[in-house]
């Protein structure tokens, strides 16, 4: 996210239209993603990205402009994500994010990019909900530690710890599924 679309909201508020269609044009896609990677189908995902902006907009008098807006919705889809849990245990979707797929590559290179997708969502997929939500903010959409830290409500620390041995665990994970190892990592 730019640093002229940190203000998207405020500038909204101060009555620019365009400035909410700008908005929903970029972070969308990212939410749609964010719940993707939860384990949401694609319905289910537009809805709650869909949900994400009814409730910026229903509390936008209270709305003050600190910190990234981009953490600030994707604190609100964490939220929405995990009410969504509690009311109805999550399908893990099938789906491969479309956004990771070059669309100028050829045939070859498209299905080679879509299988690593699909490996890689798998290998996400393995992961506990905790772990998940964590890559997905700190990794996936390249929050700041400290942001990561204020929506996850952890210490930064921790936040950095964790990112680290989730990782170590997926590379070991991955390693071990390329070269056909089952040693139980």
């Amino acid at each position: 996210m730019s640093a002229e679309s940190i203000d998207l909201l405020e500038r909204f508020k101060n009555g620019d239209e365009a400035a909410l269609d700008q908005l929903v044009l970029q972070m969308a896609p990212r939410l749609k993603g964010f719940f993707l990677r939860q384990g949401a189908t694609s319905d289910v995902a537009e809805d709650l990205a869909q949900d994400v902006f009814v409730r910026v907009l229903n509390g936008l008098n209270r709305y003050q402009s600190t910190g990234r807006l981009d953490a600030f919705l994707l604190r609100i889809a964490r939220n929405l994500w995990i009410d969504y849990v509690r009311r109805k245990r999550p399908v893990l979707s099938n789906e491969v994010v479309e956004s990771t797929i070059d669309s100028s590559a050829g045939p070859l290179d498209h299905a080679d990019c879509k299988d690593r997708a699909e490996f890689l969502r798998r290998l996400l997929a393995s992961c506990d909900q905790d772990t998940r939500e964590l890559l997905e903010l700190a990794v996936l959409q390249k929050l700041p530690y400290s942001e990561v830290s204020m929506i996850l409500e952890i210490p930064v620390g921790t936040v950095k710890s964790r990112v680290y041995y989730a990782l170590r665990k997926l590379r070991e994970r991955a390693e071990a599924s390329m070269f056909g190892r089952n040693d139980g990592r």
